[in-house]
């Protein structure tokens, strides 16, 4: 069974040669294709899967997102959440197939069923905004709640968005501020933002501005540009080391 990902194989593989990197990792991405391949051959999901990222990123074999989707497709079928998150993403935005929100939806909500985090956010977005179904507040306020509930940060933040806005809610800048504390704490640039921009203005929370500064300053460091204006306003320092730094999630 292929448990890691291709690309954790490769590096731990570079990493440990002393052989030039580009050789080693020539030679070494055809060998694991030919690895997978046979494992993919007799059905096995995750190389499969693998074989799919290969194909998606041109790991071995030329970049041919097609294929990616087919590999993907195979995976999907024997239960492997991640090529049905990869599948969702695919068809979401158009990336070797046609977009259709309606088989993103399908396979991302397969997924979020299975307890994925990302395709639980994906599919709140999708009832959020409207793609391929109607707009449906309950039901992305539920399943960003779900990835929220699974400790995910990026949920944290959109589920905090959606109560500071008071769109498809009613507006709790209470409710707000917890969930952006708790991205924060994981090191989400943006929810650090919302968080300090709320102990400056006392919004959900007492007004704080040591807090304030200290949010604003992580948010900057964590690589938030619009962070720096408030910096600027209030003559903070601009701290940027950021490898004190917890661990950064994606954005948006």
């Amino acid at each position: 069974m292929v448990k890691k990902s291709v690309s954790i194989i490769i590096s731990a593989f570079i990493s440990s040669s002393i052989l030039n990197a580009s050789d080693i990792k020539s030679e070494f991405m055809q060998r694991a294709y030919n690895s997978v391949l046979k494992l993919a051959q007799k059905g096995d999901p995750n190389a499969l899967f693998s074989l799919g990222e290969m194909y998606f990123l041109g790991m071995g074999v030329a970049k041919d997102p097609n294929k990616a989707v087919e590999y993907f497709e195979e995976a999907a079928q024997k239960g492997h959440i991640k090529a049905m998150f990869n599948l969702g993403y695919m068809f979401h935005n158009g990336m070797g197939v046609e977009k259709d929100y309606k088989k993103a939806l399908k396979w991302f909500k397969d997924a979020a069923t299975k307890g994925d985090p990302k395709s639980m956010l994906y599919l709140g977005t999708m009832y959020y905004n409207g793609e391929g179904v109607d707009v449906d507040y309950g039901k992305a306020l539920y399943w960003y709640t779900k990835a929220s509930e699974s400790g995910y940060p990026q949920a944290h933040f959109v589920l905090g968005k959606m109560f500071y806005s008071g769109k498809g809610v009613k507006q709790d800048f209470s409710i707000a501020a917890d969930l952006f504390e708790k991205a924060s704490l994981q090191g989400h640039a943006q929810a650090q933002y919302y968080l300090g921009k709320m102990y400056l203005t006392g919004e959900g929370v007492p007004k704080n501005m040591d807090k304030a500064k200290h949010w604003i300053q992580y948010s900057y460091m964590n690589g938030y540009r619009p962070a720096k204006k408030v910096l600027d306003t209030y003559g903070w320092k601009v701290i940027i080391r950021k490898e004190t730094l917890p661990g950064l999630e994606e954005q948006g």
